[in-house]
């Protein structure tokens, strides 16, 4: 069974208003989700400053810190273009 874990991504110190509408972030993020064995999917959910990405997962192949390191990863994250934060309830 496949869990919903959602980021905020934060890209306002680098660029006022993105609102995560950077072709080229989504699309990187998106192609290497795809890649992570355990992740079903990858989604926006929201709007504004209100939008969340979503990674579904089964946690029992990769957990949700290990997702979090991974969008650390990111080259977009490494020239500061966003931060991404585990949202938990």
């Amino acid at each position: 069974m496949h869990r919903r874990s959602a980021f905020h991504l934060d890209c306002t110190a680098v660029i006022p208003g993105c609102g995560f509408e950077c072709a080229k972030c989504i699309q990187e993020m998106e192609t290497t989700f795809a890649k992570i064995q355990g992740v079903g999917k990858f989604y926006m959910e929201g709007e504004g400053e209100d939008t969340k990405v979503i990674v579904e997962h089964e946690p029992s192949t990769i957990a949700v810190e290990k997702l979090l390191d991974i969008f650390k990863g990111l080259p977009s994250f490494y020239e500061g273009c966003f931060i991404p934060t585990l949202i938990t309830s």
